[in-house]
């Protein structure tokens, strides 16, 4: 009978040693994971600065541009050249060492522009709200239709540089695109006799 009885299965526990074995491991594991994170060198992003004593308004490919190593670009410009940046000006003089932020940089279409006028359209006339800053626009104007003449359209001002544009969300707003439009006093002067004398329309230029 003890021929046929059923042999059952053995099962070997895990022994203390086995789980400090393994215990062992996961915490070595761990301290090298802690130490290749702390001796992991930090990221850096090049950013531009001055590298002497700059001047506003002259471009920047003029300029003595230098480079420097930061752990966080907010708010700076990133690059190691000045690259696209080669015909911007700045707004304002600056001390060397001094980061270049964007808001100090002027795009060279608003070099011969220093002003800013403000339309305010429907977004039918405006591409739709579908405008951004830095695009460049043509202005349209339409004359009303008299007894004998039918309207006319007539371009005001081409390439006009975007300075900000606002589109509206909600309520009485939803459909009108406030648009600011680098100027000089004449093209100020034209635009403004235009949205008096008839309908304005903006045309985005490809780029």
């Amino acid at each position: 009978m003890a021929l046929l009885e059923r042999v059952r299965p053995i099962s070997l526990p895990i022994t203390w040693l086995d789980r400090r074995t393994m215990l062992g491991i996961l915490l070595a594991a761990l301290a090298g994971a802690v130490v290749l994170s702390l001796t992991r060198p930090p990221t850096v992003v090049p950013v531009l600065v001055a590298g002497g004593n700059l001047p506003a308004g002259t471009p920047l490919s003029e300029l003595d541009i230098s480079v420097r190593d930061v752990s966080s670009s907010v708010g700076l410009v990133e690059g190691d050249t000045v690259g696209e940046l080669a015909d911007w000006t700045l707004r304002v003089p600056l001390a060397a060492g001094e980061p270049i932020s964007p808001s100090l940089l002027v795009p060279p279409q608003v070099g011969d522009s220093p002003d800013a006028l403000a339309l305010s359209l429907d977004r039918s006339h405006a591409v739709q709200g579908n405008l951004s800053q830095g695009d460049l626009v043509d202005v349209l104007l339409t004359r009303p239709s008299s007894f004998d003449e039918a309207p006319v359209t007539e371009l005001v001002a081409a390439a006009v540089y975007i300075l900000d544009v606002s589109v509206g969300e909600s309520g009485f707003d939803a459909d009108r695109v406030d648009v600011v439009l680098a100027v000089d006093g004449d093209l100020a002067a034209e635009l403004a006799n235009a949205r008096e004398s008839g309908t304005i329309d903006l045309v985005r230029v490809a780029p």
